[in-house]
């Protein structure tokens, strides 16, 4: 659904808390609160919906049936107001909010180390090795792809408005990069987004 035909409500209102299973399910205000959810957590808890994506399973009940979900598969989920997004199975803050969202996290980041040369072993012993970045992404309102950050798609995004675009291009590319989230603001002030009814 492209951002021209979707079917809007004037008055933007707090999302409710609650799990979003797909991208659709936030856009239509349309989550699963912990009233419907089954679990020995306290509900009361300020990080409740953090603490219950970060057990295996979650059950909940919808129209007098139970189900069961994994956290892999639900979208993100809204606590106190604040949006968090599922990227490989982490739940990420995010500060930046509207029609292009931004936020950065730590992720776990697999390579290879080759080593130093041993005289024991001989040429040097290759292993894998696992590390933790801090990596920054962008999440377009409209289709709710959380992208690794990326100037080239930035780029498209703001595209969409003549006048954010021509400033941001009018800057040099290190210019650019330094008030990134200044631009996805700006964009966001001139596209507020809806729910879908």
């Amino acid at each position: 659904m492209s951002q021209s035909d979707s079917v809007m409500i004037t008055e933007l209102k707090p999302f409710n808390d609650g799990l979003y299973f797909t991208n659709t399910d936030h856009r239509l205000n349309k989550a699963i609160s912990k009233e419907n959810i089954v679990t020995n957590i306290n509900k009361d808890q300020i990080d409740f919906y953090y603490k219950v994506t970060s057990t295996p399973k979650i059950e909940y009940s919808v129209g007098g049936a139970t189900y069961t979900i994994e956290p892999s598969h639900i979208w993100g989920f809204v606590q106190n107001g604040t949006l968090f997004v599922n990227y490989k199975e982490v739940f990420y803050r995010v500060p930046v909010f509207g029609a292009i969202s931004y936020f950065a996290g730590v992720v776990e980041v697999t390579g290879y180390y080759t080593g130093v040369y041993d005289p024991m072993f001989g040429a040097g012993s290759g292993r894998t090795v696992k590390t933790k970045e801090l990596n920054e992404f962008i999440v377009s309102y409209f289709d709710g792809n959380v992208v690794p950050f990326d100037m080239n798609y930035l780029d498209m995004l703001l595209s969409t408005d003549e006048t954010v675009y021509k400033e941001f291009k009018s800057l040099n590319k290190r210019k650019r990069r330094k008030q990134v989230t200044r631009f996805i603001r700006m964009y966001n002030e001139k596209h507020p987004v809806h729910y879908l009814k």
